[in-house]
């Protein structure tokens, strides 16, 4: 077949040496992986959850470590990061088949293409082999060593803050079970609004208390028998360096009133738990009296 008979992109392809296509295809899966874990990240600050952040980047470290021995010619890498990528893809699509999210079924989709074309596409074998003739071991094996330092610290930085999370967890729920107890088993009035978040009680004037304290918990107290409290505790960052804990905690009892459920929602600011709200509500969780 003449030029005069092909497409200019038959032409252009043609005349393109396969490592080329191999490098292009390369740059173009990175920059889409770029933008999956920034939206990736940009989501978990917007929520603050900074153990599964923590996560992701010690995630992100090890892929561009593969996808980096892949660059530079490591050619058996491209199996294994292949294999990697069809099973996070995998689980992707049944996750969105699950959930019906079209976003995470489309990012499974591309991630198993991607991995299908690392395992089986020429060019990349073709742009691997072109890179083995201009690798240096020591610039590779310094870049190497960064990545592996840097997973290292991301995953050293998951595990304290897990660690720390159960700290907080276990110190929320004490201070809940003591705040039920002196307010809702005692009344005590003192101590209630001693623990208070300060911007809550200068929210509210001196009567307002009085009718808070009124009407939700002298109503229902002595509260008795209080299961230990349940609930989640968050992590949230604020730029630049600011850590704030929150925990939405609940508990059962009993009043007069019937078995009831006790909430608070609690913050730490760095000074120690206290109380942003607090309320109860009857609960029926138990079985009526059997008169057969």
């Amino acid at each position: 077949m003449t030029d005069d008979t092909r497409s200019l992109w038959e032409q252009f392809d043609s005349e393109v040496e396969p490592w080329r296509r191999g490098r292009a295809a390369l740059a173009s899966i990175g920059a889409f992986y770029v933008l999956l874990q920034g939206a990736v990240v940009y989501a978990s600050g917007q929520v603050g959850n900074l153990e599964v952040l923590m996560g992701f980047a010690a995630t992100c470290a090890v892929f561009w470590l593969l996808f980096y021995l892949v660059w530079i010619g490591v050619n058996w890498i491209r199996w294994v990061a292949g294999a990697v990528l069809g099973l996070i893809g995998f689980c992707w699509l049944i996750w969105a088949l699950r959930d019906g999210d079209m976003f995470l079924a489309t990012a499974g989709a591309i991630n198993l293409l991607i991995a299908t074309y690392f395992c089986l596409s020429p060019s990349v074998y073709f742009f691997a082999r072109h890179q083995r003739e201009n690798r240096s071991w020591l610039y590779s094996g310094l870049v190497v060593a960064v990545f592996v330092l840097l997973s290292f610290t991301f995953l050293i930085g998951t595990v304290g803050l897990v660690v720390y999370r159960a700290r907080m967890q276990q110190a929320a729920v004490e201070f809940t079970q003591e705040a039920a107890e002196h307010i809702y088993t005692d009344g005590d009035r003192e101590w209630m609004f001693a623990h208070f978040a300060p911007a809550e009680i200068a929210a509210v004037k001196p009567e307002g208390l009085n009718a808070f304290f009124r009407d939700n918990v002298t109503r229902v107290a002595p509260v008795l028998q209080i299961s230990t409290p349940t609930g989640p505790v968050w992590l949230i960052y604020h730029f630049p360096a600011e850590f704030i804990w929150k925990a939405q905690l609940a508990a059962e009892g009993k009043s007069g009133h019937g078995p009831v459920l006790i909430h608070f929602w609690i913050t730490d600011l760095g000074d120690g738990w206290k109380i942003d709200r607090a309320w109860w509500e009857r609960t029926y969780t138990e079985k009526p009296p059997d008169y057969r």
